[in-house]
Parts: structure tokens; C-alpha cells; sequence
């Protein structure tokens, strides 16, 4: 009988469980979580170029995360914009940093890019200053006590060079040098100062200091065991905005030695080398060193430079033509129209100066004897009453 209840009780305990066994068909809803928790506020863009002469224009893109609402550009030249993919045209060189701003509205988040956008210059031609110079080069000694362009007993500080510039848009890319003297003592390890000058007008002597850059002794004097040149390329090139000096500080650790090869007296360039004294003063090679009746001398120093493509360099009409060019000795400026208002011409070195100068022929072409520019590059104008042209020349 007991085992009898048994077995009904489970039985009946087996149908309860199974009257709460439920068969509905179950769909999962899951919580959204929040979309900022999904996507944060994050700024992001490109740029479809990075690099290029000037002007460049630069197409900026926003890939900024949190579902922003308004956008706010610096490009580092102090233009900005509000739209969100902007496009911006840097109009001169440099290396621009560019900066974001975004806002959702109740949050923002910025993201700078340093020196994002790199804008090289567009140069319309290149040349280096007084080179080569005439041969043959001479040093000059100073029997026991140095040399007149290096360092010496006086204790003279600098040398350097006046380079006439008439230029606005004229700029300097780097610097070459030929050193005739370079020694550096035992345990030294000296870094000589190449620096650039202003002119000063009122005092004809170098003035503002432009640009300084170093090299270290061991290089030069390696460059003369070796017979090289020394040359400093810039990473930025600057304008000067006239004429200027170059040139170099001389070493000031004892039994360290600097000098220049110059050119033989009286030869051209002339005049064109000072002296820094120990006074802190400048003087011209000739007022310093009197001997018979001033040492007119100028220094291996040479500037590369380059004319910015601007206002003071256009191409030469189709109607106008320079043969040959390159040229050697004599050229021919053609035209195949009426020049009435065009009336003269002058050839200029990269600085402005001018070289060669005349009057434009009513007839075809005019001849133009070029047989005393040295080798290089300049700059042939065409001026007018309402018209001005300018070509580049090259002399071989």
C-alpha cells in the first residue's frame, strides 16, 4: 500500500512539472546602448596633398567620429573656414600647421596636425653670387701674425662680403665657400658661425643679423685637405629684402685657424670684403689694410640664390623672341609686332643690376652684344609706356 501512494505521488508531481514547462516562441530585445558610447566625439582629417611649390591649393576632408555639427579650420597662414570639407590655397612657402575644431553641440575636440602642409618655393631661375671668381685665388698672410682674411694677432672676429641686391622677390637657398686655411687643434670640437647680415644704409656696414647657421671646423678643414668646396644648403630660404652681407666668424680656441682664398688685388668683384675687429667694428679690407693705397680684395663666398616667381618677372609674349639663348656673344630681340611702345631694354644679373642697357630698334630685331656677361643666369626687360616683359637669359 505505501509503495502504492509512492508511486501516484511522484506521478502527480511529474504532471505539475510538466504543466509549467511553457512553449512560447521567445524574442530577445536587447537595450540600445548609447550612440555616444558607440561613436565619441573624436576629430579627424586629410589632405589630398601634403606638399608642392607655391601657390598650392589643398582639398581638406573631415573624418571626425560623434556625429559633430559644426567645424571650424585654422590653416596656419591665418586664413580659417567654417565648411565642413574646405578647400584652402597657400600662396607663399613655409610649412603650415593645421588645426580642427568640432562641436556636437553640448561637446567639442580639437586636433592639431604640426607642420602638416609643406609649400616649397616656385622659382622662376638660380644662379650663385660672384662665382666663379677670377684666377688665380691668393690667401694673404700676414708674416707672424696670420691672415688678413682669417684669424690673426689682431684678434679680428669676422670676414665678409657686400652682395647688391635689388631684388624683392630675390632669395637665398644656401651658401658656398672656399676656405684656403682650416685647422683644428687636438680635443676640439668647434662650431664655426656662417651668418648672413643686412645692410645698413645709413652706415654702409653690415647691420641686422639675418641668418645664423653652424658647421663644425672638422668639416672645413676636411674640405680643404680634401680640396672641396664648402657648401650649406638651407632648409628654408629666406629673403633678405636687399642687399646683405655673408660670411663667417672666425674660431676663437686657441690653435684653431679659419682663412679664405680671395681674389688677386684689384681683381673684379672689387672692394666687396670687411673685417670684424675685435672692437666690434666694421671696416672695408681697403680702409683696414692701407698698403699701397688699400687691398681691394673679395672673398670666396658665394650665395645661391633664387628669384621667386612674382610681380617682377612675367614670360615674354609670342610676339617677342631671344636668339639664341643660350647665348655667348651677341643675341637678337625679335618681334613680329608694332613696338612703338616698346622703347628700351636692360639686362640684370639676379639681384637687380643692371648689366647691359639700350634702346629697342624700329626695325625687326636689335642686336645685343653680351660677350662681357660671365656665365650664369639673367634677366632680359622689355619696357614700355604701358607694357613691361621680362625672360629669363642664359649666358654658356
Amino acid at each position: 500500500m505505501k509503495i502504492l501512494l509512492t508511486s501516484i505521488f511522484s506521478l502527480l508531481t511529474f504532471f505539475c512539472i510538466a504543466q509549467q514547462t511553457r512553449h512560447d516562441f521567445i524574442v530577445p530585445v536587447t537595450k540600445p546602448e548609447n550612440v555616444s558610447s558607440l561613436k565619441s566625439l573624436e576629430a579627424k582629417f586629410v589632405a589630398d596633398v601634403l606638399q608642392g611649390a607655391a601657390p598650392l591649393t589643398v582639398k581638406f576632408t573631415d573624418q571626425s567620429s560623434g556625429n559633430p555639427i559644426s567645424w571650424k579650420w585654422h590653416f596656419g597662414d591665418g586664413d580659417s573656414s567654417i565648411v565642413q570639407h574646405p578647400t584652402h590655397t597657400y600662396a607663399t612657402y613655409g610649412q603650415y600647421t593645421v588645426k580642427l575644431s568640432i562641436s556636437d553641440g553640448a561637446n567639442g575636440f580639437a586636433l592639431e596636425k604640426k607642420d602638416y602642409i609643406k609649400v616649397t618655393p616656385n622659382y622662376v631661375s638660380c644662379d650663385t653670387l660672384h662665382y666663379p671668381l677670377p684666377e688665380p685665388l691668393t690667401y694673404y698672410a700676414i708674416p707672424g701674425k696670420g691672415y688678413v682674411a682669417g684669424n690673426n694677432t689682431y684678434n679680428d672676429r669676422a670676414v665678409s662680403d657686400y652682395f647688391e641686391n635689388m631684388q624683392p622677390n630675390l632669395a637665398i637657398t644656401g651658401m658656398i665657400y672656399r676656405f684656403a686655411k682650416a685647422k683644428q687643434s687636438a680635443g676640439h670640437n668647434e662650431k664655426i658661425p656662417l651668418q648672413i647680415w643686412k645692410f645698413d644704409p645709413s652706415t654702409g656696414k653690415p647691420g641686422t643679423l639675418l641668418r645664423s647657421d653652424t658647421v663644425l671646423l672638422s668639416t672645413l678643414a676636411s674640405d680643404v685637405t680634401n680640396n672641396r668646396y664648402t657648401t650649406v644648403d638651407f632648409d628654408t630660404p629666406f629673403q633678405p629684402g636687399g642687399s646683405f652681407f655673408a660670411g663667417v666668424r672666425f674660431p676663437v680656441l686657441t690653435g684653431d685657424t679659419l682663412a679664405f682664398w680671395s681674389t688677386g688685388p684689384g681683381k673684379v668683384p672689387v672692394n666687396t670684403a670687411w673685417i670684424l675687429q675685435n672692437t666690434n667694428n666694421w671696416i672695408s679690407a681697403p680702409d683696414l689694410w692701407t698698403q699701397q693705397g688699400g687691398l681691394i680684395i673679395s672673398n670666396a663666398i658665394f650665395p645661391k640664390v633664387c628669384l621667386l616667381n612674382g610681380i617682377d618677372h612675367t614670360r615674354t609674349p609670342a610676339s617677342f623672341a631671344i636668339w639664341p639663348n643660350p647665348a655667348h656673344d651677341f643675341i637678337s630681340i625679335v618681334y613680329q609686332e608694332d613696338i612703338k611702345d616698346i622703347t628700351q631694354f636692360s639686362i640684370s644679373d639676379l639681384t637687380g643690376k643692371i648689366l647691359i642697357s639700350g634702346n629697342i630698334s624700329q626695325s625687326l630685331s636689335t642686336a645685343v652684344d653680351v660677350q662681357m656677361l660671365k656665365p650664369g643666369i639673367y634677366l632680359l626687360t622689355i619696357k614700355g609706356i604701358h607694357t613691361y616683359f621680362s625672360s629669363k637669359l642664359i649666358i654658356k
